[in-house]
Order: structure tokens, then sequence, then C-alpha cells
């Protein structure tokens, strides 16, 4: 192996049409792919009327990863990431198909937003092309949703429709088949709901158009078969796909397109999407790209230094936005990444994402006072997780809000219960003794303590002529006990000489 090339990374994409596995490895930088599968699962096919996802297409879902899973058993676990999108995010009972979906795949599952999608979309097609140095516009239709990126090298903007080849087929082409009635009712709908992006995702906030995953690489095969295309999409081949279908007598106009059964069913409203997309944006032209989110995931994966910059980026944002005090926030971290080996034992999550939520939360535990002084830690909770905050994962983002909301005073427990979530009371006593300690907002020498499980919670050993000189600790210390009785734990003092 060259000695350039990275460890094999796996990514699994949980869509809302197809579940897509991308195996490979970055090569001098470049992405290698090493093996790939997909499978049509159709998941939104099964969201009923209620927002629930049907237990057929649950089972038809679950039989596709325990076929995945084979392919993932030799790959480190660390070295593999599993991400749902658009019904994922929908489907209210997602928790219960997520937890008997993670174990078979035996990986967390992140069920990321919208926002993030399309960061990562964005990233896929713009390491997959030569030149980052243009502004591009990446258009990504899934089952599901739809996104629409503007960037240069990173996504600048980013914008989520509810609208998917999959939602809109099944909505406007019941049977399979194709109506010139449902195709101007599925169009009319895309253009009122792609219509308020005009004024950011315009002709003149980029350079070139960029469509990516299945339906737009279909609609350019179609084009192509009509009329070769160049590997281009124009307006005048969309329409000339439009015209095509309109004027055919055949039920089956659809099949006469030379598409695979699978993809049949689905089309016809991808097709609308992008021709709404193009009236509405101005596009004329559009280059396709075989990278999209998968790749993206891939590389970040892979790259964990460009992740963690991401990450970075996101947090120094909030930081700045809500002019949070660094010099206190620094203060907390040391104290709580101190604090993180001595109740590691008694965590319920994994030390690693531990050790990036508690690092987080630290660093963005005061955020609430720009809101006001009185319930900051709600305010700041309430930011938290409802926040686009590229670079974490929906998990992340609900064990940051968990950590800020329980940093003082009375403990919360979570009002829902998720399979991917838990409440972490180490976790969380970690961050609130490190603020604790550091209530004064000063630059001091911590003293040394003892944090161990005890048979009723917890207790702390502190140097006893510390404590003399600090009353107020002291007596913080004994309303943690008071506190922690409410989720059946405590605090108990020791000092010693």
């Amino acid at each position: 192996m060259n000695e350039s090339s990275g460890p094999v990374c796996a990514v699994l994409d949980l869509g809302s049409n197809s579940f897509h596995l991308l195996i490979g490895r970055l090569a001098g930088g470049r992405l290698v792919t090493l093996d790939r599968r997909k499978d049509m699962v159709r998941l939104a096919q099964g969201l009923e009327g209620d927002g629930q996802l049907s237990e057929p297409v649950m089972t038809r879902a679950l039989d596709s990863l325990a076929v995945f899973s084979q392919q993932l058993r030799n790959i480190p676990r660390a070295n593999v990431r599993v991400v749902g999108t658009n019904t994922l995010r929908a489907a209210h009972n997602a928790d219960v198909f997520l937890e008997r979906a993670e174990k078979i795949i035996g990986v967390p599952i992140d069920v990321i937003s919208g926002q993030e999608e399309g960061r990562l979309i964005f990233l896929g097609v713009a390491k997959g092309h030569a030149s980052n140095a243009i502004r591009r516009l990446v258009i990504d239709i899934g089952g599901g949703s739809t996104e629409f990126i503007v960037g240069r090298r990173k996504a600048k903007r980013v914008e989520s429709l509810f609208i998917g080849c999959v939602s809109m087929s099944e909505r406007f082409f019941p049977e399979r088949r194709f109506t010139r009635e449902g195709y101007q009712r599925a169009l009319t709908l895309a253009r009122a709901e792609i219509q308020h992006l005009a004024d950011g995702y315009g002709t003149a906030r980029w350079d070139e158009a960029v469509g990516t995953s299945g339906t737009i690489r279909y609609v350019e095969a179609v084009i192509d078969r009509l009329t070769p295309c160049d590997h281009l999409i124009t307006r005048e081949g969309i329409e000339r796909v439009v015209d095509h279908l309109k004027r055919s007598k055949k039920p089956d106009a659809l099949q006469s397109l030379g598409l695979s059964p699978e993809r049949v069913p689905v089309f016809p409203g991808g097709l609308a999407i992008l021709h709404a997309a193009f009236i509405e944006l101005g596009i004329e032209r559009m280059h396709v790209s075989d990278y999209a989110l998968k790749e993206g995931v891939l590389y970040e994966l892979a790259d964990q230094g460009e992740h963690e910059d991401t990450r970075r980026q996101t947090m120094d944002y909030l930081t700045k936005q809500f002019n949070i005090d660094r010099r206190q926030a620094a203060r907390v971290e040391r104290l709580a990444k101190s604090l993180l080996p001595q109740v590691a034992p008694q965590l319920t999550v994994e030390r690693a994402f531990a050790q990036q939520v508690l690092v987080a939360a630290a660093r963005l535990h005061e955020l609430g006072l720009a809101v006001s002084h009185s319930g900051y830690h709600k305010h700041g909770a309430y930011v938290l997780e409802n926040a686009d905050m590229p670079g974490f994962s929906r998990r992340e983002q609900m064990m940051l809000s968990f950590l800020v909301l329980n940093q003082r005073r009375k403990l919360r427990a979570p009002e829902v219960s998720s399979y991917s979530f838990s409440a972490d009371w180490a976790l969380v006593l970690a961050l609130r003794l490190a603020t604790l300690f550091n209530r004064m907002r000063i630059d001091q020498r911590m003293p040394s303590m003892r944090l161990a499980p005890a048979r009723k919670g917890w207790s702390i050993e502190l140097p006893a002529g510390w404590l003399r000189k600090h009353p107020l600790v002291e007596e913080d210390l004994r309303a943690e006990n008071e506190f922690l009785a409410a989720i059946g734990s405590g605090l108990q003092v020791k000092t010693r000489r």
C-alpha cells in the first residue's frame, strides 16, 4: 500500500429512496473506491398519513441492512459511519426503526439535519472536481428532500426543501403512470417551493451549476438517449423529455425512456423538481457529478482533521455570535477534561463521544447569557438543540443541549427518550463541578481532587486546607448533594490532610 494511503473506511447512507454503501480510503488526498453497493429500499414510501413508518417497509429496510452488515464486519467500528436523512428525520417512530437497525449493523446511526446533509453533499462534490476556486450551485434531489447549496471550497449557503422524487411521484403519479395533469401539478408545487430561493441561489450567486445523486443522473441519461447531451443537462433537454412524455399515448411511457424498473416509479417527481429549479433559479445548463453525500462523509471520516476543523469553525462562530467569554470557557474546559477520566467508569456513552461533547459543552456553556442571565442554562440548551451546527450530528446536539441545561441548579431528565440518546449523569457531573469550581471567573490553581463512585452517588475528596479558604465552594458542594438527590444520587464531600 502507498505510504500516503489512509485506512479503509465505510459509509452507509440510509436515504429516503436508496441505501448506499461506499467503502474506500484516501490515497494522496484522492478517494479510492474499494467497493460500493446500492439497494432501492424506498424508505419514504413507508411514511403513512400519521407520520409513522410502516412495519412492512421497516422490515424491508432491516433485511437490506442485514446484507450490508456482512460487508462492514471486518472494518473497525471507528472507521464506519452510518447516516440517515429526510425520512428518518420526519418519521415519528424513527427511534423504533433505528434501535432495531443498530442491533443489526452494530454502529450508531447519525440522523443528520438538512443543513448538515447539504454541507456534506457539497464537500463530496467539491472533492470530486479539479477546481474549487469557482462558485458552485449544487442540487441534490433525494427521495424525501432536495438540497440546494452554494459555495466555493465549502458550503456557504444551504437550503433543504421537503420535496423529493419519492414523495412527489407518489402524490402526483400514482400507479406509475405519467399524465399531463399530474406533471403540471407537480411542477407548480415544486416551483412554489423553490421560488423563494431565487435571491440567494439565482445566477448572480454562482458560476457553475452541478447536479448529483440518482434522479439527476437518470435525467441526464434520458436526455442523452433522446439527443446526445455531452454529459450536460440543459433546460432544452429537460423540456424535450417532458414533451416526449406528454406526447406519448402509451400507459407505459416512462418505461419507454429506458429507465430501470426500480427507477420508473420515482422518475417523474424528480424530473418535475429539477425542471422547476431550472425555471426558478435561471439555470440554463448543469454538470453532473458522481460524488454526493456518501463521498463527502467518507472524506471527512478518513480525514478527521477536516472534520475537526468544521466543528471548530462552528464553535468559533457561536462563541463570536453570542459573545461568549473565551477565558472562562477555557477554564471550565480544562477542569472538565481533567475530571473526565475520573467519571469514565460510570459513563453510559462511548469515551470518544463523551470527550467531544464535554469539550463542546464547556466552550459553549455560557451561550445563553446573550439572551438573559436569568435561566441562561435553559436559553443555551434551547439554542444548541435547534441551531444549525455544521460538523455536529443530531445525537451530539441533543447531548450538548442536555449538558448545558444541567450545568447548574435543578437537574432535568430528558423529556423524550431516544435510542440514540440517554441521560449521562456522570458527564453532567463533570461539567457541573467544572463550572462550580470556576465560579469566581479568575485564573487560579485548582486543588487536587479525587472524584469516585460511592455507595450512594459520588464522593469528592479535597484538601482540608483548601476548603477552609473557599467556604463558598464548600457551600456549593453541599447544595450539589441536594440537587443530585433528585435523580437518586448524591455527592459526599471528604477532606484529607
